[in-house]
């Protein structure tokens, strides 16, 4: 899959996942904007090491030091590429903070500060790359979640701000698809600075970036879906959904907590299950499913 004549911005692209997505969009020929909040002025400047890995392929780059959960800045930064490349192709929003913390030491300004820079500064970028997609009848977005959206012990705010892209993917690829938009999300894990000392000595080497590269790189291409959340590491790609397990109906009359709680072993899980394509559909299905029980029909 090539990317000539397309512009990609990634975030977060001074080190690990960000800067290798960085430098293979330009090795398959897209021109390449590399975002990161580090200062250009610091000796051991990622982003500068970035764009010269870029420069030497011989590809197009540009670079910001910016923060993107300031939003005014960001606008400004997306006017500069839209000024001198004309359109955004492909946006990896890729940036993001991770502060294990029990819950009770959790302060309010750390829970801020990590749905600032993943959620409001992925809502940030884009929006402001959303009009020129639009514009072109072209885009590819991505988001990037974690595993902790399994959740995990200590993550609550690392947790809900990834929870919060998968409802962002799930509404917005709906508004891009007359469009041709496919918004997405990845989940990736790989050995980098981030992730390295959650990662035993034993199992890092199963943990490159080749194969969260190789996800990133198909969802970034014109034969990408819209709306998955892809899983990709140690080899493995797979997609999750939220689905909704067999339900249970209940009368009016029968239905008391005491009812649900002596029913509990019929609900948890119940099989089949099945995935809903919007919340309007699901609010559609309980419509049905309860004027069926009443013998009400609906137009």
């Amino acid at each position: 899959m090539r990317f000539e004549e397309q512009v990609a911005i990634v975030t977060g692209a001074a080190a690990g996942l960000g800067r290798a997505y960085a430098i293979a969009l330009a090795e398959r020929g897209a021109k390449v904007v590399i975002i990161d909040s580090e200062p250009l002025s610091s000796k051991d400047s990622g982003l500068r090491s970035c764009a010269k890995a870029i420069t030497t392929l011989g590809g197009d780059v540009q670079v910001f030091c910016l923060d993107i959960s300031d939003s005014t800045a960001v606008n400004t930064m997306v006017d500069d590429v839209i000024s001198t490349w004309g359109k955004v192709d492909i946006l990896i929003n890729n940036a993001g903070i991770h502060r294990s913390c029990p819950f009770e030491q959790l302060s309010e300004s750390t829970w801020k500060r990590q749905f600032d820079v993943d959620v409001n500064g992925s809502f940030n970028m884009t929006k402001a790359v959303w009009p020129s997609m639009k514009r072109s009848g072209y885009g590819r977005i991505i988001m990037t979640c974690a595993s902790s959206i399994f959740g995990d012990v200590y993550e609550t705010s690392f947790s809900a701000s990834k929870m919060a892209l998968i409802g962002l993917v799930n509404s917005l690829h709906l508004e891009g698809q007359e469009f041709d938009i496919a918004v997405n999300s990845i989940t990736p894990h790989a050995v980098t600075q981030m992730t390295a000392e959650h990662l035993a000595p034993t199992v890092r080497p199963l943990f490159s970036k080749t194969t969260a590269l190789s996800a990133v790189l198909y969802l970034c291409s014109a034969k990408c879906p819209s709306g998955k959340h892809l899983l990709a590491a140690a080899g493995s790609i797979s997609e999750a959904e939220i689905i909704e397990f067999s339900a249970s109906r209940f009368t009016a009359e029968e239905c008391t907590p005491e009812t649900i709680h002596s029913r509990w072993g019929d609900i948890h899980r119940a099989k089949p299950y099945r995935s809903r394509s919007s919340g309007e559909a699901q609010v559609l299905a309980w419509a049905k499913a309860s004027a069926e029980q009443r013998d009400i029909e609906l137009e």
